[in-house]
């Protein structure tokens, strides 16, 4: 089994990290200043919700109108805490900087973490940004 790289961070906004295949979810003080002193961070299973997304983003919709849609809907289910997983075709046709945006909105909804699974689109990002090679 394989195991993403995780991180934590004490911006609300730490989330954005989830678009790349890195779980990443934001803390408290506490919590950050035990990690800077090599101690664990735990917190209870969550819940996962898995959203199968399809197709391709429209002409003139962006990820940002996509992520807007998918914050009322996680609103109205009520997803606070949750760990929110996207998968399908549709993760196919979003480029990094969409995931990123989705993944940076999930604050807004309250869930732990709005995550993309590692795939060519990532590989290849961190191709062309000289971290792998």
């Amino acid at each position: 089994m394989a195991y993403p790289d995780t991180l934590v961070g004490t911006d609300s906004h730490t989330t954005m990290i989830d678009g790349l295949g890195v779980v990443g979810f934001g803390v408290g003080g506490i919590e950050a200043e035990a990690a800077l002193l090599n101690q664990p961070v735990s917190f209870t299973t969550p819940k996962v919700l898995g959203v199968n997304l399809k197709g391709k983003l429209g002409k003139g919709i962006t990820a940002m109108d996509l992520a807007l849609t998918l914050t009322k809907k996680f609103r109205e289910k009520g997803v606070v805490g949750w760990f929110i997983e996207y998968y399908g075709e549709g993760v196919k046709s979003l480029s990094l900087p969409d995931r990123a945006t989705i993944s940076n909105m999930c604050p807004e909804y309250g869930a732990t973490i709005s995550f993309f699974p590692v795939d060519d689109e990532t590989l290849n990002y961190m191709r062309q940004t000289g971290r792998i090679t």
